[in-house]
């Protein structure tokens, strides 16, 4: 079989079996088994799969079909132009949440130190993203997840971060941090209510961590909690920085507001014209 036939086999099989893009799914896993690029995997059209080559496509193509995501059987996922290693054990990276980052470097000084902590941090790509676009920043990666941690550590390592980013297991609701010791928090936590699940992608909730997808009190429990921790680690001027869903924008506005910790709360959008990312700073 050539590479062309294969992927057009593929390609028919992914649109029947519902996936999204499937060409471009068959050209990724085509590019994954032979170790090239979108471009040359077009210029080596022709090119003759060898019989394990083959069949090594075949098993992947039939694990997309079932709606297992592409980045779980590639092992990886760019974000901000960096590839993180990802698990079923943690979130996979989404465009989204690089609203958190591009907000984090607008705002705050480039060429200071600086320390943070990336509440919640999965992967690891908010933290180690921080770090290396501001070499002069350190952090701290938390997580509760001890599978998704060693996740972070390992994407720290690869990237070249690991000597400015820590790695600790803690709860969100209880983080192990003096007061006053941050001038950064970011945080994408849990933030989805379990009355929304029928609006959750299947293949989301079929693969991913349900632990850092669904949060109690209509979504809002895990922001109330690093909302609570930002009041007490944040050191007066310090930025807190949260990922929030479409739909919270104000009631996460409400819960910064409630207390007189925080002034100068608002709201980014993303691309997608939507309230994605609630900013505030401590009193």
């Amino acid at each position: 079989m050539r590479l062309r036939e294969y992927e057009q086999n593929a390609a028919r099989r992914l649109t029947k079996a519902g996936v999204d893009s499937p060409r471009l799914c068959a050209q990724l896993l085509a590019g994954h088994v032979l170790g090239l690029d979108r471009l040359h995997c077009v210029l080596a059209a022709e090119r003759e799969l060898t019989p394990d080559q083959a069949g090594t496509l075949e098993a992947l193509t039939a694990r997309r079909a079932t709606g297992e995501p592409l980045a779980h059987i590639l092992g990886d996922r760019e974000f901000f132009g960096r590839t993180f290693l990802v698990t079923p054990d943690t979130l996979i990276p989404r465009p989204e949440t690089e609203l958190l980052v591009e907000t984090a470097l607008e705002l705050l000084p480039a060429g200071q130190p600086l320390r943070f902590a990336d509440l919640g941090a999965g992967s690891g790509c908010i933290g180690v993203t921080l770090c290396l676009e501001r070499p002069r920043w350190c952090g701290l990666l938390l997580e509760l997840s001890a599978p998704a941690l060693e996740v972070a550590r390992a994407n720290a390592a690869r990237l070249g971060a690991a000597t400015r980013l820590d790695a600790l297991r803690a709860d969100l609701r209880a983080i192990p941090l003096a007061a006053g010791s941050c001038d950064l928090l970011v945080s994408n936590p849990p933030y989805i209510a379990d009355a929304e699940r029928g609006q959750v992608m299947d293949e989301v909730l079929r693969f991913e961590p349900h632990s850092a997808l669904f949060s109690p009190e209509a979504g809002l429990a895990h922001l109330r909690a690093v909302i609570a921790q930002a009041a007490r680690l944040l050191r007066p001027g310090g930025l807190l920085l949260l990922e929030h869903g479409a739909a919270q924008g104000k009631a996460v506005r409400d819960l910064l507001s409630a207390g007189d910790a925080f002034v100068g709360i608002a709201t980014r959008r993303d691309l997608a014209g939507l309230e994605r990312c609630a900013l505030a700073r401590k009193v």
